[in-house]
């Protein structure tokens, strides 16, 4: 061992009190010498107001007799633990000082061959906090301070130990709020997080003490319902959640309409582990969505093997997607003065991984379920423009093709931006091209969606209203919007002409398009009777399988190539 240097010894005399006096003031620790029954013999250190009493009430006094009662006996407990073992005992407590609560750390430890401990005290409550702050962020959310997914699963993990215990049941219910995401997308990411508050108060308010809320994370919520006495009482509470949730909301001067959907799993009965009671409760909860959303399931053995067709589903039609594995035909339009057509809908096909046919209204609904309806837009939008070029270099005259645009790429998304993309890279012009709004979308649709539809007018690209006369609040879109076209619900094309009351509202479209100065297209035509009902209103286009079914596009090049008609002009 090395020697410490003869200048830098401290002089036994009188240099190791001044040593041990600095040393005290300089650290920021108190210093008690304690007998083993707990009598504080010695005091030192400069920080004189963390004391919870000055020296003189203390000193030559037991613990007991000065300090709370509940912090004593702590004391005691670690001074006996410190002798017992003659090793270091550390304890936490909290004491009132001057109109606080701060928290301090004791490190008690024995001194050898005598029967004395020395205690060394510190101020901890910064670390203290900051424990507390670092134990929230891993156990709660930061947003709504509910238990998050980590809280969740030590919470359901201990209800189902006592529910097994016990022999009671519990709930499991998943909650999505139904179309968050329009909020979002419209609104932005700060009015969608006060909605997320909100909302949280809301279902926290319709819940016993005793019930678990957890945010899974966006817009999902967990509730765990202990005790459950019968599978109505579950029933009960989904209830109250969704009449909460429906309530408006008002957020930035805007009233928001919202409503949930609801799946629960039950312990025993359905599984007893909290993975499974999960995942059962979120099968149950898309069932309600499929369902029409704002509604509860309670989930039954049935729904995994659905659950599991429906994801495969989704992935395949993600890889299509990705693959560009997907096709389009062509619907023509129809000038009944020639017979000719003189534009054509897009229509997306997909033929499944089985060589299964997907019927458009199932695999539509896939992409706005999984959050891939923006992307079958773009794929549409880029497969018309890739094949109108095609057409074009082979000097066919196509005319104007339609393609449909979804809500979710009128409420957000950079639809504009991509359609100016497409337009520049396949070297159209903008008149070629024109999408189609169905007039449900329009009346649904968020602020910013009126911005979008003027970018698109802005690129010259025509817009046309699709089944058009089912909500007539549609027509403040074409006050305000130069829309070019207007197609009416196929809906009205049945029994006419036959049904009176379908011909008057039929009439009164095509008045209301004409006098807007819109292109007026009805659709759904299958008969002949419907054909020359709609022809003898003059001036009007024409859609339907009594003229054509959609075309592939080897079958629209050899329509175009020898300019057939589809219908006699009588």
């Amino acid at each position: 061992m090395s020697r410490v240097p003869p200048s830098e010894e401290l002089p036994e005399q009188h240099g190791q009190a001044e040593f041990l006096a600095a040393l005290f003031e300089a650290m920021p620790d108190l210093y008690f010498m304690i007998d083993r029954d707990g009598t504080i013999r010695d005091f030192r250190g400069s920080q004189s107001a963390e004391l919870y009493v000055p020296p003189e009430h203390f000193l030559g006094r037991r613990m007991g007799e000065v300090l709370p009662a509940d912090v004593a006996a702590r004391f005691t407990a670690a001074v006996a633990r410190a002798t017992a073992s003659g090793e270091l005992v550390t304890l936490e407590y909290q004491l009132p000082i001057r109109q606080s609560t701060p928290w301090y750390e004791a490190r008690i430890v024995p001194i050898r061959d005598q029967r004395q401990l020395v205690c060394l005290v510190r101020n901890i409550t910064e670390l203290h906090d900051a424990r507390l702050r670092l134990e929230a962020v891993a156990h709660y959310d930061s947003l709504t301070g509910l238990a998050n997914r980590s809280m969740l699963d030590n919470l359901l993990e201990r209800s189902i130990r006592t529910a097994r215990r016990n022999r009671k049941r519990l709930a499991i219910m998943f909650i999505d709020l139904d179309r968050f995401k329009d909020v979002n997308d419209s609104l932005g990411h700060a009015a969608g997080d006060e909605l997320l508050k909100q909302a949280a108060r809301r279902l926290q308010t319709a819940l016993r003490d005793s019930d678990i809320l957890a945010r899974m994370g966006g817009d999902e919520f967990v509730v765990v319902l202990d005790d459950l006495e019968n599978t109505d009482d579950a029933s009960a509470v989904a209830c109250k959640l969704m009449d909460g949730i429906c309530s408006p909301f008002h957020i930035q001067d805007t009233e928001i309409l919202l409503s949930c959907s609801i799946g629960i799993s039950i312990y025993p009965d359905d599984a007893d582990t909290s993975s499974q009671l999960l995942g059962f409760a979120d099968t149950a909860m898309y069932r309600a969505k499929q369902g029409g959303r704002n509604d509860w399931r309670f989930y039954t053995a049935d729904m995994t093997e659905a659950a599991m067709e429906h994801m495969a589903m989704v992935d395949a039609l993600r890889e299509a997607l990705d693959n560009d594995a997907l096709t389009q035909v062509y619907h023509p339009q129809v000038d009944f003065v020639t017979g000719r057509p003189v534009g054509y809908e897009a229509l997306a096909r997909w033929t499944s991984p089985d060589s299964t046919s997907v019927p458009p209204s199932r695999f539509v609904s896939l992409a706005e379920q999984a959050g891939l309806a923006r992307r079958l837009d773009v794929w549409s939008l880029r497969a018309a423009c890739k094949q109108l070029r095609h057409w074009l270099d082979q000097g066919l005259a196509p005319g104007q093709v339609s393609i449909n645009l979804s809500i979710h790429s009128l409420n957000g998304g950079n639809f504009p931006q991509d359609l100016a993309a497409a337009l520049a890279e396949y070297r159209l012009q903008a008149c070629m091209l024109q999408v189609e709004i169905k007039e449900i979308a329009l009346l649904s649709s968020r602020p910013n969606a009126m911005e979008r539809l003027r970018a698109i007018i802005d690129l010259g690209v025509g817009v046309a209203v699709d089944d058009f006369g089912a909500g007539f609040a549609a027509l403040e879109f074409l006050r305000r919007l130069p829309v070019s076209t207007l197609k009416i619900d196929p809906a009205f094309m049945h029994h006419i002409p036959d049904d009176e009351e379908r011909t008057n509202i039929t009439n009164t479209v095509i008045a209301m398009g004409r006098a807007l100065g819109l292109k007026v297209v009805a659709k759904g035509i299958e008969s002949a009777a419907q054909a020359d009902f709609i022809r003898g209103q003059g001036d009007i286009f024409g859609q339907g399988f009594y003229f054509s079914q959609p075309l592939s596009a080897d079958q629209l090049g050899t329509l175009l190539g020898g300019e057939t008609a589809l219908a006699a002009t009588t």
